[in-house]
């Protein structure tokens, strides 16, 4: 371990690290793009039986190319690319991050089919997953940092529609040492508020991982 390494894991208690990619390969968007894809196509088709075996083995040949290609958090590539959606992460909604400062974090995307929980509306689990990531880069953007979510609390206030264009913004509106607390909205295009959240990032000591 290097000297360098030493003092980051002394002051962040081994929470390692993680900067955002600047030279992510650009297949890597052309791969989460087609991902997200498979995912809408899964939970909306009803094909012959035959095709979803011909589907697994296909799905199976790409896990076969990759595996054997691990590395560490510090060192994949997916989730920490700030021009791609959803960072370049499969499992996140693809929304991009559109200005980010320490006053505040907003965020501009959709969501999808495979986001859905009943009736063409948003599932419910999703929103809070969308805030949990949008208060982790307010804080980061705020330059504090490494934290843990404490709570997040999500008030729905109207349905959260599919494949519509919705923003969101975060801010910190207070804080009280290691307690940054923070308050978000999710607005439709025509600015009506759909959901709101608070929550409470807590930043680690030293020896919390």
């Amino acid at each position: 371990m290097t000297e360098a390494s030493k003092t980051a894991s002394a002051s962040r208690g081994g929470f390692p690290d993680v900067r955002p990619v600047e030279d992510a390969p650009p297949e890597l968007g052309r791969f989460v793009a087609a991902l997200h894809r498979l995912q809408d196509l899964t939970v909306s088709t009803r094909p012959d039986p035959a095709l979803w075996a011909a589907a697994a083995e296909h799905v199976e040949s790409a896990g076969a190319l990759l595996d054997g290609h691990q590395v560490s958090e510090v060192e994949a590539v997916a989730g920490r690319v700030l021009s791609l959606p959803g960072l370049g992460h499969p499992l996140l909604p693809p929304w991009t991050i559109t200005s980010a400062g320490p006053d505040g974090v907003t965020m501009a995307g959709h969501f999808t089919q495979s986001h859905v929980g009943g009736n063409q509306a948003v599932h419910g689990g999703m929103i809070p997953l969308l805030y949990d990531w949008l208060c982790g880069m307010v804080v980061t953007c705020a330059e504090i940092r490494p934290t843990r979510t404490a709570y997040l609390h999500v008030d729905y206030r109207k349905i959260t529609p599919i494949d519509e264009p919705l923003t969101a913004h975060g801010r910190v509106s207070e804080l009280d040492g290691r307690k940054a607390f923070v308050t978000a909205t999710m607005t439709a295009a025509d600015g009506t508020v759909l959901t709101e959240a608070n929550g409470l990032m807590v930043r680690l000591l030293p020896h919390q991982p």
